[in-house]
């Protein structure tokens, strides 16, 4: 960032995007502070997850965009005594920005622009800078969307804290972020005041200043005009904030960045559109090359193989903008250096229905655990009697070909009767809504007792010491009668023992697995876990999978511990055996199509077979991200800019 000296008697910050090259790890102190251990701990957490995702978006390239601030505190800033200045003096690169936010009173701060201007861009650089020089006990800036906050249903800590814990899962939950919080060791960053519904952002507002007005730091971004009119006509403001405006790039700066992106062997190339900067008369590419957003899709068009005489023809700036935008995604997915992984054509057609998605849900985030809303309760549940349908056919052939021929008319009509009764019990099981569920609380809280019940007049000791002497006995006693019971197999001399005690406890560890089960139905992300959108959609079919499979062996367990003593010869044991089996394999089923990773993975597939999302969607999204086209904030994707998502979103192809 520089500084000069005047624009229109105003100070000017020029940013550079690639100031900053390299993470810095934050300063180490006392072990003995529980607080500042774990803001260092967010610290690191924030500072990996956002490096990585500025190298993505090309903001720490070699090659960096000035982009201009200038100081808009008489229009849209609170008083001077109380958001302070930001002085003339200061100099330099994007460290320079940084101390003089440090240097503000309250350290609060607008960010206003144009959309495209660089906003969230700048905040991001901003917020790796203030990593870089933060001390002990000094707040930890951390980035968030402000387009998933609903003010009339939060306020700002519970929300904060909220997505902390699901952005920073690693940081154990909501009740430490709110520690930190309430120990004024956050400095939220919030991006997009212009992406919540109109009639949200004066509420956010005022909802930020009732519940920041002990002056915990704050960085906000929004669109100029949506800030102008609450300014305006709410009469409503960030209170201590001051506030800078971004300027269109000039000219010569769009100029000078062309031609350092532009290979020196294309320059011939491009000479009319040097021509055309150089000249600042009055045309649609001057008005584009003043956007940051709309440089960068230039720069990327430079890149490819299209002829850059065609960014004269248009006749207006919007249809430049739109002829950008549409050639993005053709020309980064040719560019692959390894070779074109997914063809452009098919990679836009997805692109553009996910924008298109995302524009319905009203959501600026495409996570995983939202695909379900795309198939419906119906679909889903039919998916499901099918598949458990073939597969009782299956197991049922397999299972009664060494007794039986299953070709004749009456077995067929006994498979086709129990496959089509468990198909349709299945599907009943999968007739469920989901995507509202709350995480169920640790199995320990299921049994808390209340303050003021009958139980809490009762000894600790007694309520803990007596279920486990109760515990002990009846392991032991299961113990003795299955010890019994193989010495009893041997020799068949006396009363055959009862395993009663065996199957009973059987059955409450599976009761026990259920519970724990529904605990991870949800399976989404939480304490003590990655941030990484596959790594969030590995964990939620982990917690999908293992507890189905659980719970189907545990309930095979149970059916063997309660008939297989009563069989004398094998082939009644090998018939409860495959009773055994099937009804286990029925109960896991049963807990698999009851899990919201089901209900994605059927809406994926269902969605990949009409041809409107890759059968890979995972990796396809993946390389999105690496190519630019999303960005990834926490365990979701948004696409790298809100003009970009809604030019895919549009039905119509403008060409020149």
């Amino acid at each position: 960032m520089n500084v000069h000296n005047e624009f229109n008697g105003r100070a000017v910050f020029v940013i550079q995007a690639g100031s900053i090259n390299a993470p810095v790890n934050a300063v180490i102190t006392a072990p003995e502070d529980p607080d500042e251990r774990l803001a260092r701990q967010l610290a690191r957490l924030v500072q990996r997850q956002w490096h990585r995702e500025a190298d993505v978006r090309g903001l720490l390239d070699p090659v960096p965009l000035a982009t201009r601030w200038v100081a808009d505190q008489a229009a849209h800033g609170d008083h001077e005594q109380l958001a302070g200045y930001l002085e003339q003096e200061h100099a330099g690169d994007l460290d320079s920005f940084a101390e003089a936010f440090r240097a503000l009173p309250k350290q609060r701060l607008v960010l206003l622009g144009d959309a495209g201007s660089g906003k969230s861009s700048v905040a991001l650089l901003l917020l790796l800078a203030l990593l870089d020089r933060r001390q002990a006990g000094e707040p930890v800036p951390v980035l968030l969307s402000l387009g998933s906050w609903d003010p009339h249903q939060l306020l700002p800590g519970a929300w904060l804290a909220q997505r902390l814990a699901e952005d920073y899962p690693a940081l154990g939950g909501a009740a430490v972020a709110e520690r930190l919080l309430t120990a004024r060791l956050i400095v939220p960053v919030l991006d997009g005041l212009d992406e919540m519904s109109p009639h949200l952002r004066g509420m956010a507002l005022t909802r930020l200043n009732e519940s920041r007005a002990d002056g915990t730091p704050l960085i906000l971004t929004c669109r100029a005009a949506e800030y102008d009119q609450l300014v305006s006509e709410d009469a409503v403001l960030l209170r201590g904030a001051a506030v800078v405006r971004a300027v269109p790039v000039t000219p010569q700066d769009a100029l000078e960045y062309l031609r350092t992106v532009v290979v020196p062997q294309r320059h011939a190339a491009w000479e009319g559109v040097f021509a055309t900067l150089e000249e600042e008369l009055p045309s649609p590419l001057l008005s584009v090359a003043a956007s940051p957003l709309m440089l960068g899709l230039l720069r990327i068009f430079a890149g490819g193989s299209g002829d850059p005489v065609v960014l004269l023809r248009f006749g207006g700036a919007r249809e430049l903008e739109d002829f950008l935008l549409d050639a993005l995604v053709p020309t980064v997915f040719a560019a692959r250096p390894d070779g074109p992984r997914w063809r452009a054509g098919p990679a836009e057609r997805w692109l553009r229905w996910l924008a298109l998605d995302m524009t319905d849900r009203q959501s600026a985030e495409l996570a995983w655990w939202q695909l379900h809303r795309r198939a419906t309760d119906r679909q889903r549940a039919l998916g499901a009697g099918v598949i458990g349908g073939l597969a009782t056919v299956v197991v049922m052939v397999l299972g009664g070909a060494p007794s039986w021929p299953p070709g004749g008319l009456v077995n067929w009509a006994v498979i086709g009767l129990f496959a089509s009764t468990l198909g349709g019990l299945l599907g009943q099981f999968a007739w469920r809504p989901v995507g509202h569920w709350e995480v169920a609380p640790p199995l320990r809280g299921m049994f808390r007792i209340q303050p003021g019940s009958p139980l809490s007049r009762v000894p600790r000791p007694v309520l803990i010491g007596l279920p486990a002497l109760v515990l002990v006995l009846w392991l032991g006693w299961s113990l003795a009668s299955l010890l019994s019971y193989l010495q009893w197999s041997q020799n068949h001399r006396g009363t055959e023992p009862s395993l009663f005690p065996v199957a009973f406890l059987a059955v409450a560890v599976v009761l026990t697995a259920n519970r724990w089960a529904e605990r991870l139905a949800p399976g989404l992300p939480r304490g003590n876990e990655s941030v990484d959108p596959a790594r969030a959609l590995a964990l939620g079919r982990w917690r999908t999978v293992l507890p189905a499979l659980v719970v189907g062996l545990l309930w095979a367990v149970c059916i063997a511990l309660v008939f297989l003593p009563g069989q004398a010869d094998t082939a009644g044991s090998l018939t409860v055996a495959l009773t055994a089996i099937s009804v286990g394999a029925f109960a896991g089923a049963c807990r698999l199509v009851r899990s919201l990773w089901y209900a994605y993975l059927h809406a994926r597939l269902q969605l990949a077979f009409t041809g409107r999302l890759p059968l890979r969607l995972s990796a396809f999204l993946a390389d999105a991200h690496r190519l630019g086209i999303l960005r990834q904030v926490g365990p979701v994707y948004q696409f790298r800019h809100a003009r970009l998502r809604e030019r895919l979103a549009e039905a119509d192809r403008v060409s020149p």
